[in-house]
């Protein structure tokens, strides 16, 4: 009869957290048969399939998800990295850099991340940083080291020195004062730390919330925020770095000068980035900083020789106003940050909406980048992810496009950017669900392929992704993205700002592997098929791109068809070499409406025609 009420209870919660009483003598394995999606997306070419669940006292084993494949790429299984826990409110500055590949052996794979016990899921006592890492390329996972050992920590960020694991987080190691630490490795993958804090330990200001940054002459950059209440301004962000031996003193490196009264915010996000040639980069993105139009703006410092001087602030970001000033853009949410290695060009990527819409914020919202020369490119929109336009309940600080993270591949040709998406699903603990979704830009940004839903599972949240700067990809080698996220049986945060049963999550590791479109080098790798993508952004105004693989030198005619099959414009006429084509459609001259564009290669040996809508 008990077994029969614990079966009873896991289905009604459709394999969400269950709050059931038992022990591991209790474990059933439940199949929970997920839907099977029909229509071939932007999203993903998968169908879903049969998802198993352990039932261990009150906590949900999600079954791992086996890999799939497009035409272009292969996203490999899930796997669990070993870090488990119970903290799920990742989202305070921007602690959304957990993973890290040796670029010198490139089958090394460090993660970090937070956790807590099932008895405290705010993780007041029990919130701990732990480490782990891979030497075979991520199939296998060894140790969960805690950093520092037994003390309360959270929010770490992981980067390397000399392929050894450099963490920061804050933590209560010095005097029991919440305060941002360094821990470095002794060698690579040892998971031997040593402590370095600021000095003066006891006496204010106190850090949280760090990030690093690794410099080329062996220091490590540190900025924190000062440890206080986010209504009780200013805000500050200081600056410190490591030496190899010891910490420097903190100096303020940004302070905010009025209140935020804005709609949109969250807790101060900001960022520290180099180029490895001495160029350094801080993003500050604090709510208490408000613009004349009522919203947030986000700020930078530059230093050109490893952060002994800084430039002055400069604003990467303002809102702004479109429709005659009807409606004012404001960024919300979580961001990434990046340099191009060896360049003096950075990339901040964050999530923009209207604001001036009766609160209807997500409707509108996108997701941009902005490149330190001042340009903005989209890379999606809403209703290119189909996230969701309303909350069934409450998310603090967390917008519908949101948490991206940023990488490159080891040659510098592509730029690499996953993120998480709240869906229109609904648990059945009434929040809505997310999802991981990933792009590419072959061109620093300026355009972007169609996203891939990385995960699409019923009742179980994937977010707080996080991407390594460096994946192995040169010129006729395979291309490799490697990314972490959090998956969680139990849908809807329960540490802050939500009310969802606490559950047991595990942090994931997912590897993409392909030759095209993911890492293409001058369009010279070899391809083994013809294809003709489909246009993005669909629908669009007025210009989309068309994306085409050529397998060998050959005639391309590219046109586009209305709906009643008349030309309306040639795109390409012409011999061309083999590779991955791009080309801008503008359609500024057209009405709205359906149209067709088609290729024809070699007058055979390829053609393909696919549906794009113009609206205006």
């Amino acid at each position: 009869m008990k077994t029969k009420i614990i079966l009873l209870l896991a289905l009604l919660y459709a394999v969400n957290l269950a709050i059931i009483s038992g022990n591991k003598d209790n474990e059933k394995n439940i199949t929970y048969l997920d839907k099977r999606i029909a229509q071939q997306d932007a999203f993903t070419n998968m169908n879903y399939k049969v998802y198993n669940f352990n039932v261990e006292s009150d906590v949900f084993r999600p079954h791992l998800e086996q890999g799939f494949s497009t035409d272009s790429l292969v996203v490999g299984p899930e796997i669990m990295t070993g870090i488990t826990g119970f903290y799920d409110y990742k989202t305070n500055g921007e602690a959304n850099v957990y993973i890290q590949v040796d670029p010198s052996h490139p089958d090394s794979i460090n993660v970090v991340d937070v956790t807590a016990d099932t008895l405290d899921h705010t993780g007041i006592t029990s919130r701990r940083t732990e480490y782990a890492f891979s030497t075979d390329g991520g199939q296998t996972w060894q140790a969960s080291i805690e950093v520092p050992d037994a003390l309360r920590s959270g929010y770490p960020v992981l980067h390397l020195r000399n392929s050894a694991a450099v963490i920061a987080n804050h933590s209560e190691a010095i005097g029991g004062r919440l305060d941002a630490n360094l821990y470095v490795d002794v060698v690579p993958q040892a998971g031997s730390f040593t402590q370095y804090g600021h000095p003066n330990p006891s006496t204010s200001p106190f850090g949280i919330w760090p990030q690093i940054a690794v410099y080329n002459n062996g220091n490590v950059g540190l900025v924190s925020r000062r440890n206080v209440s986010s209504s009780n301004p200013p805000e500050t962000l200081y600056y410190s770095f490591w030496n190899g031996t010891v910490m420097s003193a903190r100096t303020p490196i940004y302070l905010t000068s009025t209140n935020f009264n804005g709609s949109v915010g969250s807790n101060m996000r900001f960022h520290l980035a180099t180029n490895g040639t001495g160029r350094v980069t801080v993003i500050a993105a604090p709510v208490n900083q408000n613009d004349t139009l009522g919203d947030s703006k986000i700020f930078s410092r530059t230093s050109t020789d490893n952060g002994a001087t800084w430039g002055p602030v400069t604003t990467v970001f303002a809102p702004y106003t479109e429709n005659s000033g009807q409606d004012t853009i404001a960024t919300a949410g979580g961001s990434g940050f990046i340099y191009k290695p060896g360049t003096s060009t950075w990339f901040l990527a964050y999530p923009v909406s209207k604001i001036s819409e009766g609160g209807a914020l997500f409707a509108n919202a996108k997701l941009v980048i902005t490149r330190s020369d001042g340009m903005t490119y989209t890379i999606t929109t809403r209703q290119q992810v189909g996230a969701c336009t309303t909350y069934a309940q409450n998310m603090s600080f967390v917008f519908n496009i949101d948490f991206p993270a940023l990488g490159f591949s080891a040659d510098g040709s592509t730029l690499y950017c996953v993120y998480s998406v709240v869906m229109p699903d609904i648990a059945p603990t009434n929040y809505n669900q997310r999802d991981i979704f990933c792009q590419y830009s072959l061109d620093n940004g300026t355009t972007w392929s169609n996203p891939l839903r990385l995960t699409n599972t019923v009742n179980i949240d994937e977010t707080y992704p996080s991407v390594s700067f460096w994946n192995r990809g040169t010129q006729g080698g395979p291309y490799q993205l490697n990314i972490t996220y959090m998956k969680d049986p139990g849908v809807g945060p329960a540490s802050f700002g939500g009310s969802a049963p606490s559950s047991k999550n595990f942090q994931i590791y997912r590897k993409l592997t392909g030759l095209a479109p993911i890492g293409i080098s001058n369009n010279q790798n070899i391809l083994k098929d013809y294809h003709l993508s489909q246009n993005y952004p669909n629908p669009f105004n007025p210009s989309t791109k068309i994306s085409y693989n050529i397998v060998k030198l050959g005639h391309v005619s590219l046109s586009v068809y209305d709906i009643l099959g008349r030309e309306v414009a040639i795109l390409v006429n012409e011999v061309q070499q083999p590779g991955v084509k791009h080309i801008e459609f503008n359609a500024n001259n057209l009405p709205s409406g359906i149209y067709f564009y088609t290729i024809k290669i070699n007058s055979g040996d390829f053609t393909d025609t696919k549906k794009m809508v113009l609206v205006k």
